[in-house]
This record gives C-alpha cells, sequence and structure tokens, in this order.
C-alpha cells in the first residue's frame, strides 16, 4: 500500500529542489502496470512525445496543459485518459499527478518518455 497524502507534499518540494521543476517516484511496477508519481513545478514542460501507450492521469494537485494538436487542460481531481499522438505537458500551477500506464518491456515511462525538455 501506498499512501498517496504525504507523497504529494513530498514530490513537489522535491520538484522545487530539483533544479529542473520536476521529480518522478514509481509506485506500482508490475508486468506492463506501471503507475508514477510525477510532480512539477510552474511552467516546467516536459519533453514532446508520442503516445506509445495506453496512459491515463490523475491530477492530485495543480493543474497542467496538454499540447497536442487538440491542447486541453487536466485540473486538480480530474482523470483524463491521454490521447495515442504527439503531446508535450506544461504545468499551468505546481501539480502532482499520477500517471498510469501499460508499458510493455519494462522500461520506466518516466525514464525514455517524461523528462523536462
Amino acid at each position: 500500500m501506498v499512501a498517496l497524502t504525504p507523497v504529494i507534499t513530498r514530490s513537489i518540494d522535491l520538484a522545487r529542489s530539483s533544479g529542473a521543476g520536476f521529480h518522478a517516484e514509481p509506485v506500482v511496477r508490475r508486468g506492463a502496470l506501471q503507475q508514477t508519481i510525477l510532480a512539477l513545478t510552474e511552467g516546467t514542460r516536459l519533453t514532446e512525445h508520442e503516445g506509445e501507450v495506453p496512459a491515463s492521469l490523475y491530477l492530485m494537485h495543480g493543474a497542467i496543459r496538454v499540447e497536442a494538436p487538440e491542447p486541453f487542460v487536466i485540473q486538480q481531481g480530474e482523470l483524463h485518459e491521454l490521447p495515442d499522438r504527439r503531446r508535450a505537458v506544461v504545468a499551468v500551477e505546481d501539480t502532482v499527478m499520477l500517471l498510469t500506464a501499460a508499458a510493455e518491456g519494462g522500461t520506466a515511462l518516466h525514464e525514455y518518455v517524461l523528462a523536462p525538455g
């Protein structure tokens, strides 16, 4: 079991002190299922990437803008399935989210897709 409430504060504090405005912390990795806490400080942009695997984001705190052919905003308390197309993510404010994905091959998503850009 992972208590997510304390993770919110710890993760955003680590993102603020990282210099890159970004912190990633895997919480579940079982076969293809991966759940990762991502924290971004306001204005931090994640590298543009292809939506290669089925994924969703649950915003635990803050808001992000997903830059895609049809951009959209996800706010605190919202769960959103990510589109299967090229996209980037920008934190509209300090944000902590739970990324859930089905990634084959064992590579952690945040290591090859979600990096500050």
